[in-house]
């Protein structure tokens, strides 16, 4: 193959044109709104601004260049200060591959080349505007490496099962997206900031002649709203997502105005995390999250930083489904021994005595304050309850673990193999020892840094069942 330096494409220019605006943006909103600079001065400013900027693109575009051997990857920066990055092809975990809408004509992509070594957040390499099939040609330079010089015909990347989240389950994923709260509380909060007072004022007469009919249509509007941004956020974030299995690498493509593609090494996956929500739950569905080892890239906008397997599918096939994916870890429908049933009174303690005192308090201060921190208290016993009900565990096959406990508003599963565990941590207190309970933390590798699954109050007879028959085995 040829392996002379290459330009990139150059509608890189208007990448590089866009990444200099945002650099420059709090500059350009601090000359915009400062009453004191004259409509001259803000406009001399401005084309001052795009000038530099379209300038330095045009001489990125010029200096910025790539080159593919056989042995590696290279990429050039520099005019004065020279950058080369050299990265050979069994070091690459992760390839991201970008589509912006404004690349589709030209068919061309953005790589993002990710190895164990990438500083946390960012990629070690980007390949900015590149022809499409760039990933396929490093993807073959890739399973050569690993196949130690392997007849191109034996590396030939041969599909083998995929999943394709339906527009169905992507309608039902957002309904119950509760992420969407958060989003629409924070627009909320910022047109109260901003809208002047004379608007909530007309408002407020409006809302005293009207009370109920007013009360109702604010009701339905902001149910609406929330719906219409959950249906957006995740058409923009899931639109066409499909995983496919080649070999022993998956691929997962998703995204609507930024179309993305990233290559995953199933080496790299440290465990598998089967998300039980109460609100899919009605419908029959979990989701499949990934947790990997090694730098990812921080996504921008609405996209999620969690790696999806499944986003969402039915619960009845979500174990099989898995094993297809993930063969070499052996994941089975676990059958969960449930370790807290008994032991309410350790989840209720701290939740009852200091929620008794915040109601007191607020009680004194406020009858309404006080209501209020009631039934938040009653709101944390609640989930307190459900998570004591829930808290268990599984072991399949001595070499599988499957912990399961329930945070938020979701029952979630953690599968992990051992040799992707770092660590196994057991604790208690003077007065927990007494009675034979214990802690216990298993370690793991998550992006860049280290992270942990636990189960708490449990009987001395599971940890050490856990330690015996899982970590020692």
């Amino acid at each position: 193959m040829s392996s002379e330096r290459r330009k990139f494409h150059p509608s890189v220019m208007i990448v590089h044109f866009i990444k200099g605006i945002r650099k420059w943006l709090f500059f350009i909103i601090i000359v915009v709104i400062d009453k004191d600079n004259t409509l001259a001065l803000e406009l001399v400013a401005i084309s001052a601004i795009l000038v530099i900027v379209m300038i330095t693109s045009l001489v990125k575009y010029f200096t910025y260049t790539y080159q593919l051997t056989m042995q590696k990857i290279i990429v050039y920066k520099g005019i004065i200060k020279k950058k080369e990055t050299d990265i050979s092809y069994d070091r690459i975990q992760t390839i991201k591959q970008r589509q912006w809408f404004f690349f589709k004509p030209f068919k061309v992509v953005e790589l993002l080349i990710e190895t164990a070594s990438s500083t946390p957040g960012e990629a070690e390499a980007s390949l900015t505007a590149v022809d499409s099939s760039l990933l396929e040609t490093i993807e073959q330079l890739r399973t050569f490496s690993r196949s130690n010089n392997k007849d191109s015909e034996e590396i030939a990347l041969v599909p083998s099962v995929s999943f394709t989240l339906s527009n169905k389950q992507l309608f039902i994923y957002s309904l119950t997206d509760l992420s969407v709260f958060l989003v629409f509380g924070t627009i909320v909060t910022f047109l109260i900031e901003w809208v002047p007072d004379i608007f909530f004022s007309e408002v407020e007469l409006w809302v005293n002649h009207l009370q109920w009919v007013v009360s109702l249509f604010i009701f339905l509007f902001g149910l609406v709203a929330i719906i219409l941004l959950a249906i957006i956020k995740n058409v923009i974030s899931f639109h066409r997502f499909k995983v496919t299995l080649q070999e022993e690498t998956l691929s997962v493509d998703y995204g609507l105005l930024e179309r993305k593609t990233q290559k995953i090494p199933l080496e790299k996956i440290q465990a598998v995390k089967v998300h039980k929500q109460l609100l899919r739950n009605l419908f029959g569905m979990s989701s499949v999250e990934l947790i990997l080892m090694g730098g990812q890239e921080k996504e921008e906008g609405l996209a999620s930083e969690k790696i999806f397997l499944f986003p969402l599918i039915r619960t009845r096939i979500v174990y099989k489904k898995i094993a297809e994916f993930l063969p070499e870890m052996g994941i089975i429908e676990p059958d969960i021994h449930l370790v807290t049933k008994e032991k309410l009174w350790y989840f209720w303690r701290w939740t009852l005595l200091m929620g008794l005192l915040s109601i007191i308090g607020g009680w004194l201060l406020n009858r309404w304050i006080g209501l209020i921190l009631l039934i938040l208290v009653l709101l944390l016993l609640i989930h307190q309850w459900v998570k004591s009900q829930k808290q268990g565990y599984a072991i399949q096959n001595n070499q599988i673990l499957c912990l399961q406990q329930f945070n938020g508003f979701s029952t979630t599963q953690l599968f992990i193999t051992k040799r992707n565990v770092q660590s196994f941590t057991i604790s208690s207190t003077k007065w927990l020892i007494e009675k034979n309970i214990s802690h216990i933390q298993f370690w793991f590798k998550s992006g860049d840094s280290s992270t942990y699954f636990n189960l708490r109050f449990i009987k001395n007879e599971d940890e050490q069942f856990i330690y015996k028959d899982f970590w020692l085995y």
